[in-house]
């Protein structure tokens, strides 16, 4: 056996306090690693944002576009079928209350409302065709609260008309007074004597989008013009 050989089943005892021999794989110390990737939004994600903003911005401005143009249309198409605005006046003539009073009902041909602006009274000559009436109606001498009464003068030229309330309000005691189909309006004439078998008529105007227009009530059946006999007035 050689010099520094050791036999066979012997084993080499290391000094007290020396260190246990280390692989060189020991000495190197593994790092942990950390993804340097960057995430790449996926063609299906940039698709669905797409389709969101078609949903909550472009499909909402779409419907009230339309919705304001089948508004337009049929506007359009109900003033077609409806006709243009006016006005119809009634009268049952004058009653035999004292002073004698004349009921007016104002209302609107169509659904557009319009306004009345005023009510002329006017004498009639004394050559106009007379006409045989019956015995004046008895009516409603006192009328309702919610009833615009308005003075005529006979006596006068031209006749005025003036509310009876001290404080009128527009729309409610005094012109001008709105009326539509559905919401017609109601008024009264007090009718002051003037000459004995003085006749008149009325004339009611009103205007809607800037179009004016008239009715004629003077006991004729034609309201465009005043070739009717007219209403007497107390004498």
């Amino acid at each position: 056996m050689l010099y520094g050989e050791e036999e066979p089943g012997e084993t080499t005892e290391m000094p007290e306090g020396a260190d246990a021999p280390t692989s060189p794989s020991d000495d190197v110390r593994e790092e942990p690693q950390t993804s340097t990737t960057t995430s790449v939004p996926s063609p299906r994600t940039s698709l669905r944002d797409r389709t969101n903003w078609t949903t909550l911005v472009v499909l909402p401005l779409l419907g009230a576009i339309a919705f304001w143009a089948v508004q337009s249309l049929w506007g359009w198409a109900w003033d077609k079928v409806s006709g243009p605005p006016g006005l119809t006046a009634y009268t049952s003539g004058p009653t035999s209350c004292t002073p004698a009073t004349l009921p007016l009902v104002l209302q609107a041909k169509t659904d557009q409302a319009i306004v009345v602006t005023g009510v002329e009274v006017t004498i009639l000559p004394d050559t106009a065709p007379a006409q045989d009436e019956g015995k004046p109606s008895s009516g409603n001498c006192t009328g309702t609260v919610h009833e615009p009464v308005f003075d005529a003068d006979l006596a006068q030229t031209p006749v005025p008309v003036v509310p009876v309330e001290k404080n009128p309000e527009p729309d409610r005691t005094d012109f001008p007074f709105t009326v539509a189909a559905d919401s017609p309006k109601q008024l009264t004439l007090q009718l002051q004597p003037g000459k004995p078998d003085a006749r008149f008529f009325l004339k009611v105007e009103w205007v809607a989008d800037g179009e004016y227009g008239s009715v004629i009530l003077d006991n004729d059946d034609d309201s465009r013009t005043n070739d009717g006999p007219g209403y007497r007035g107390a004498g």
